[in-house]
């Protein structure tokens, strides 16, 4: 028995905009398919909408796709045995087969422009009938007819002939049978007047001529699909396997858009969303893993898990609670090293660094500071984008300030005379030139309030906030210690008397 083929997959974007959640989706779907079968990831690059397609949006593409860690086997920057991968630069391939369809008399010319189709499409409605998008006026010219046009030189594009009775029909591979009725397929142009082939009619050329064995896209194109096979069958070329993955919604169950929110993959980045807590979420858009396993999930781990028999075949609804839920656990199960490579950028973006007049038990960088801050926070740090508020005061005087925090436990007579009576105990009680340790400092706060015959928390509270500017934070022993003897009585002091 012979082995089966690996597969050949592709994503194809159009390089019109940003990489968008529903192409984000549907390259990781395949790139999930090629990994897990031992198959071939392409990237193609479909730019023959001319007015449309920039080069900004080529580059904000390949970014997107690279943070995501979706590697292509072949495509743009990688080669392969089948390119270009631009379809700009395989125009002369589009042209060939366009040849042939003609030379067969399988394609016609067609010289209706902009104006001619408005004008019949109004008469059509005016008489009470439906528009189905054209109405064959071009496809039975006679000579005479298309010589007059030649003559002065009136534009056209191609069109294919479709075939009037039966349907046209496949076996997708999620949703499984689908069935058009040939008679309400239009004759669709597959050329342009200005020479630059359509989406149908490259899209087809392209997956043959790469070997694509499966099509998997959104289900928007499951309405492209008998057109395509239409262009297969009148080259004579056996169709891929086509695969139409379900539509995401936003919250409220209508197409997600902008009204919803992020939508595209450099938003979500900028929001301290990870790569892999993306990717995992993406995955779960559509499939599941099956039983009661974990959704959180390594990228290795899906790659593992992947089929497209668990594709599900209804519409999938963005959750941007769960997206956040799913972001802040990845964060916490990373290696330590993972999370400081993830947090040190953050820090260097916000220009701080660790001060050259003090050292905190051997963090003789910042690299190593920020180690042990990572560590002090364990399961707190969850969000990238709170990461600054909740460390920041440990790196600058000019930090993030709670003021109603501040009001009730700081700038009350009561709060600044224990921070001034505090500030002067441990000034007394330890060597402030040497790194002193979280007990240390928890033995200072005890003892006084002890003498001053308090509480504490009387104590810890309000030095929580003149040292952090919050009411929440790591151990606040812990803080002292990482801070420093000299800043921690510096900031208690200077509250005291603000």
């Amino acid at each position: 028995m012979n082995a089966p083929v690996p597969p050949r997959v592709r994503f194809a974007p159009s390089p019109t905009g940003h990489l968008h959640v529903g192409g984000a989706r549907t390259a990781l779907f395949n790139w999930l398919y090629a990994r897990s079968q031992g198959g071939t990831f392409v990237l193609r690059i479909e730019d023959t909408d001319q007015e449309r397609s920039s080069d900004e949006s080529y580059a904000a593409i390949l970014e997107g796709m690279n943070w995501l860690g979706l590697d292509w086997d072949e495509g743009p920057d990688a080669g392969g045995d089948f390119g270009p991968y631009r379809q700009s630069e395989r125009l002369d391939l589009y042209r060939a087969h366009l040849i042939k369809l003609a030379t067969e008399d399988k394609v016609y010319r067609c010289f209706c422009n902009a104006d001619d189709l408005a004008a019949r499409e109004a008469a059509v409605r005016e008489a009470g009938g439906v528009w189905e998008g054209y109405d064959g006026h071009c496809r039975h010219l006679d000579a005479d007819a298309i010589a007059a046009f030649e003559a002065e030189s009136r534009p056209h594009a191609w069109r294919l002939r479709t075939p009037d009775e039966g349907s046209t029909f496949w076996y997708d591979v999620i949703v499984d049978k689908r069935e058009f009725q040939n008679e309400v397929l239009v004759d669709r142009v597959i050329v342009k007047a200005d020479g630059f082939p359509t989406y149908q009619f490259a899209c087809v050329v392209d997956d043959h001529l790469m070997g694509i064995t499966h099509v998997l896209r959104g289900d928007d194109h499951v309405s492209n699909t008998p057109f395509q096979l239409l262009i297969y069958q009148a080259l004579d070329w056996k169709p891929p396997k086509f695969g139409h993955m379900p539509m995401i919604l936003g919250p409220d169950k209508k197409r997600l858009s902008k009204r919803h929110g992020a939508t595209s993959v450099a938003e979500f980045a900028d929001q301290g969303i990870i790569p892999e807590a993306m990717v995992n979420y993406l995955a779960l858009l559509g499939w599941s893993p099956g039983g009661s396993a974990d959704e959180v999930m390594r990228t290795k781990a899906i790659v593992g898990k992947f089929s497209l028999k668990k594709v599900n075949s209804s519409p999938a609804a963005f959750d941007y609670d769960k997206l956040a839920h799913i972001n802040a656990m990845h964060i916490k199960r990373l290696t330590p090293e993972e999370r400081l490579d993830l947090a040190l950028p953050m820090i260097e973006k916000q220009g701080w660094g660790l001060a050259d007049d003090w050292r905190i038990h051997g963090a003789d960088d910042t690299r190593a500071y920020l180690a042990r801050l990572l560590a002090m926070l364990g399961g707190r740090f969850s969000s990238l984008v709170n990461l600054p508020e909740q460390i920041g005061f440990f790196f600058t005087d000019d930090h993030f300030k709670d003021q109603e925090a501040w009001d009730e436990h700081v700038a009350t007579d009561e709060g600044r005379s224990r921070l001034k009576v505090l500030a002067g105990a441990l000034s007394e009680s330890l060597d402030l030139d040497a790194p002193q340790e979280a007990e240390a400092f928890e033995g200072v706060v005890r003892e006084l309030a002890e003498k001053l015959g308090l509480k504490a928390g009387d104590l810890i509270h309000p030095a929580r906030v003149a040292l952090s500017g919050q009411s929440r934070s790591a151990g606040i022993f812990e803080v002292m210690e990482l801070l420093g003897g000299p800043r921690t009585v510096r900031r208690l002091e200077t509250a005291a008397s603000a």
